[in-house]
């Protein structure tokens, strides 16, 4: 596709569009090299200028890498869960044509003590004196993508720790082995860096920039059953939010 450089819209954005659109298609395969500058600059009969913004948007959302001294690479485009529906990793995976598997840290009884809710204050919804953590790590196609802390009633986590967990998400096990529906939760998502113990985890470097996840789930009795706080590898995962237009008024704040 040829650019428009009559169009009210910058050229880079024009651009950006027409690699991104290519990559998702195939026209590159995951793993080949990417053209260089120069080809770019000749094929659309544009600026180096406009080339590096667009090539430098795509690298930021995962699509690209640059390998300085080997060029540009196609990279495997970042799975993209859309908020609204209330799904686990498994099902949402699942759903878009990948093969989920989780490895197993940590299955243990959790006291709710006062140096632990200083740690985890959230945990203070359960109203407890004990909690059941499931840690684990969630992997696409057998690479890691997300470090989960999944935190439970007691009795709920010790019934669902006796499935297998690194074939099978959670709330699949819980819904059709132990009867639990879920019919609500609140879910905040926000960014980070990756410390030792998570880049580790995720084999990526320490500092390494993640999507953090925090969701409270409630049962058909309103009560809150899981808190889950989660960490993704910003590069191989990305949230999108479906808008759309009402007649009501929203009220809006910012934190």
């Amino acid at each position: 596709m040829s650019l428009d450089k009559n169009a009210p819209i910058p050229l880079h954005y024009q651009l950006t569009n027409d690699l991104r659109e290519g990559i998702i298609k195939g026209i590159w395969s995951v793993g080949e090299l990417f053209p260089t500058d120069k080809e770019l600059m000749e094929k659309y009969n544009i600026s180096s200028t406009t080339v590096r913004r667009a090539v430098a948007q795509l690298v930021q959302e995962g699509l690209l890498d640059r390998k300085p001294g080997r060029g540009t690479f196609v990279k495997e485009a970042p799975v993209e869960e859309t908020l609204g529906d209330l799904t686990g990793f498994f099902d949402e995976m699942i759903s878009h044509g990948f093969h989920p598997s989780a490895d197993v840290l940590n299955l243990t009884e959790v006291k709710l003590d006062d140096k632990e809710l200083e740690k985890v204050p959230q945990l203070r919804i359960f109203n407890a004196q004990k909690v059941f953590l499931i840690e684990k790590i969630q992997k696409l196609n057998g690479e890691p993508v997300a470090y989960v802390r999944s935190y439970w009633p007691y009795d709920y986590g010790a019934r669902i720790a006796e499935f297998d967990l690194t074939t099978r998400g959670i709330y699949d096990i819980i819904k059709k082995e132990l009867g639990i529906i879920l019919i609500r939760a609140e879910q905040f998502v926000g960014a980070d860096i990756a410390h030792k113990k998570t880049a580790e985890f995720l084999n990526v470097r320490k500092g390494f920039p993640v999507l953090t996840m925090e969701r409270i789930a409630y049962n058909d009795q309103n009560w809150p059953v899981e808190l889950s706080i989660n960490e993704y590898r910003a590069d191989r995962y990305k949230y999108k939010v479906l808008l759309k237009q009402s007649d009501q008024t929203v009220a809006g704040y910012f934190l």
